[in-house]
């Protein structure tokens, strides 16, 4: 069936924003041309092939701008130099559409160290929209095709994810999302011997979220989140709390849908993150440490 819907370039931008068919697991393990993965975004999307090109490199230059924008910080700076990453270490980092925003956190760290020009270790993004902790299980062949010697873990919320009008059933329990994070954690360490470090997924904001999704069949529950938030503590003690950050939320830091941030978000919590691998035990909870407060 051919998709004839008719997308402003604005809605357009957002689906390229959040998918990357290249991390696809069945592509991942079948890769086609750069052509081929333009052409069926260009069918999804009902436009021009050109057209998705031209999207994209907007996307691109809009993070390299931030990028470079934050850079230009001296604090910001120091700490991207500071980070416990060595030069050849492959640091991959694995999540959901938080992660795989092209305009996330985890893009600005990449796109900030390409810019910055010192020896830097390779990043990989191998995020996934919709991801849930069993999904990433099911394609851990593509993370151990990574190399990775340390991994970025951020899931959770679609763990949380309902789908349903009425029953609304919950894509995963919290005892499953234990189980996985404990699994996918020794899978880490034990058979690939790289480090892993535990994110906990973010808050999301209740009010939003209701008034965006009244008429979808699909749903998220501010306190399952929390729920899983907690999850993530009990698994890895020493994890980035981004919930209790993200918690109260700043105006400006979340899309209207409740669930995404916004760039300002992103620049947030990559606030949060840097910090946290740059001074483990450092001003984590405050924000008036070394780090400027983005977003």
């Amino acid at each position: 069936m051919i998709n004839t819907r008719v997308y402003t370039d604005d809605e357009r931008r957002h689906f390229l924003r959040y998918t990357r068919t290249d991390r696809w697991p069945l592509l991942g393990r079948f890769p086609i041309g750069a052509d081929r993965h333009t052409g069926l975004l260009a069918g999804m999307l009902s436009c021009p092939p050109g057209l998705i090109d031209e999207l994209s490199a907007s996307l691109d230059d809009e993070l390299r701008a931030a990028a470079a924008e934050l850079l230009s910080d001296d604090a910001y700076r120091r700490a991207v130099r500071s980070l416990p990453y060595r030069p050849g270490e492959r640091v991959v980092a694995v999540g959901d559409s938080i992660t795989a925003d092209r305009l996330g956190w985890f893009e600005l760290l990449a796109a900030s160290l390409e810019l910055d020009g010192e020896p830097r270790p390779t990043l990989v993004n191998l995020s996934v929209s919709g991801n849930t902790t069993a999904d990433v299980i099911e394609r851990f062949d593509l993370l151990e095709a990574a190399e990775p010697s340390r991994v970025l873990l951020m899931l959770g919320t679609n763990d949380a994810r309902s789908h349903g009008r009425t029953s609304r059933f919950r894509m995963a329990t919290a005892a499953e999302t234990e189980r996985n994070l404990r699994a996918l954690a020794g899978l880490i360490t034990e058979d690939l011997g790289a480090e892993v470090t535990m994110i906990t997924p973010t808050a999301v904001d209740q009010v939003r979220v209701d008034r965006a999704f009244a008429d979808a069949p699909v749903h998220w529950d501010a306190a399952e989140i929390a729920e899983l938030a907690d999850v993530v503590r009990a698994v890895d003690p020493a994890a980035i709390d981004l919930h209790a950050r993200t918690r109260t939320a700043r105006p400006g830091n979340l899309e209207d849908d409740g669930v995404h941030p916004t760039v300002a978000g992103q620049r947030f919590i990559l606030t949060c993150v840097l910090a946290r691998l740059v001074e483990p035990a450092g001003s984590f909870g405050s924000d008036s440490g070394a780090l400027p407060v983005l977003g």
